[in-house]
């Protein structure tokens, strides 16, 4: 697959970073709108970077994907460096998630973190698979993409109402 096989992807891509343009704009509102009950929690605002930096990986990615005659090779490059990022987020998030006191108990928080790290698998096999020239890399990619946008309006929720009650 060339460079000029993307363009069967453009509309999948297009919809993709201007649908997480929108989910970033919303999670920025949540977390605006409770700020101070986001800073009070020990590790809500590392969850909700974590949360913008999985966006970010869809929204960077989709948009690489539009830049003409891009190749799968420095596709797969931009992919793996903005979801290596968006990992070290999940993993500070999943770290300040274990050491909080004021969270919810063990049993919860185990799952939690292994959904919001495992979200960005798809997105990482992808790019691998792109930085070695093989096209199915687009289908881990945009599988990853659905499993992010799945996870990050959960977090929606959390930041928005689960965080006032």
């Amino acid at each position: 697959m060339d460079a000029t096989d993307l363009v069967s992807w453009q509309t999948f891509a297009s919809a993709s970073a201007g649908t997480a343009g929108a989910l970033a704009g919303l999670i920025i509102v949540a977390i605006s709108v409770n700020v101070k009950q986001i800073l009070a929690g020990s590790a809500l605002p590392a969850r909700a970077g974590s949360t913008i930096a999985a966006i970010a990986v869809i929204l960077v990615s989709a948009l690489a994907m539009l830049i003409p005659q891009q190749s799968l090779v420095k596709l797969g490059i931009v992919v793996l460096a903005f979801a290596v990022i968006a990992l070290g987020f999940q993993a500070d998030a999943a770290v300040r998630m274990l050491r909080s006191h004021d969270g919810p108990s063990l049993s919860r928080t185990i799952p939690t973190i292994v959904l919001h790290v495992g979200q960005l698998s798809g997105v990482l096999v992808g790019s691998i698979l792109l930085i070695s020239a093989n096209p199915d890399g687009l289908f881990h990619v945009a599988w990853g993409f659905i499993a992010i946008f799945i996870v990050s309006l959960l977090n929606a929720w959390v930041l928005m109402v689960e965080i006032l009650r």
